[in-house]
């Protein structure tokens, strides 16, 4: 699966209201393990509570380019 495809994915679950956040061309194919790894854990859980998505996607920005 590519970047994009997961980073909208991540994206749509954790109901992102800044849609610019998740941009898969701020993202390097570098990081595309961790940004699988992520995907993973996001679409295989039934609820990922508020903190959680908070800290999802501070690790996420931390992979930007």
């Amino acid at each position: 699966m590519d970047k994009e495809t997961m980073l909208k994915e991540i994206e749509s679950k954790l109901k992102v209201v800044n849609k610019g956040v998740l941009n898969p061309e701020d993202f390097s194919d570098d990081h595309k393990e961790e940004i699988e790894e992520y995907h993973k854990m996001v679409t295989t859980r039934n609820e990922i509570s508020p903190m959680e998505q908070s800290a999802i996607l501070e690790e996420l920005s931390k992979l930007r380019k």
